[in-house]
């Protein structure tokens, strides 16, 4: 009684189903006493997973879809729905001692990242940098000794208002862009000069004494 309570039923006349051997694939084929229907049953989760596991493989690799043991139509049409899959980053709980924010857009959406020399952390996709976006990536990272950012006015409010504790470096790339934005690579007066050696010496540093000559 037990494994017919966990038999399917039939789509035609909802008659349980039984076993009735297997398909040439190997799948079990199941049939309805009643009124003769046969049918095997799909499992949509190991289907899914199929799926997608293969489009993973295709999209890390240099392999072309041709060269799939699909065909590409059908490639395309059962791997249609993992594009729109969100990736999610597994909490570690780790607390690291600086961590990098940034943000970068792609095709109108703006997705925020946090990293460190070795890795991406954990990311935020938002329509564009603003406070409460921040603030929604730093509320799930604990809170590092150092955040390096590049001065966006939303990302300096969400850390001090979700890491009060963490000290602020400003990028020393992103000064160097905003330096060339306003002297440009070639300045003519003197102290311009002066003020773009000092900044693009900045990666040179490397402890807490520095001498300029």
């Amino acid at each position: 009684m037990k494994k017919l309570a966990n038999s399917p039923r039939c789509g035609v006349c909802t008659t349980k189903l039984v076993k009735n051997g297997k398909t040439s694939a190997g799948k079990t084929r199941w049939r309805c006493k009643h009124c003769g229907a046969s049918t095997i049953q799909a499992r949509p989760d190991i289907t899914a997973k199929a799926q997608f596991t293969m489009w993973l493989d295709w999209l890390l690799s240099k392999k072309t879809q041709r060269e799939l043991p699909v065909s590409r139509s059908v490639f395309k049409r059962d791997t249609a729905w993992c594009w729109q899959v969100i990736p999610q980053a597994a909490s570690t709980g780790e607390i690291h001692r600086w961590i990098m924010l940034d943000g970068t857009y792609y095709q109108g959406m703006c997705v925020l990242i946090a990293v460190t020399k070795d890795h991406v952390i954990d990311w935020q996709f938002c329509d564009r940098e603003k406070i409460v976006a921040w603030e929604a990536l730093l509320a799930k990272i604990p809170a590092p000794d150092i955040a390096i950012v590049d001065g966006q006015r939303g990302l300096l409010s969400a850390i001090k208002n979700i890491w009060p504790e963490t000290k602020i470096q400003r990028c020393y790339f992103h000064i160097q862009l905003t330096g060339t934005k306003y002297l440009t690579r070639r300045p003519v007066l003197e102290a311009n000069k002066t003020l773009r050696v000092l900044y693009t010496s900045l990666t040179d540093v490397d402890s807490l004494v520095c001498f300029v000559n």
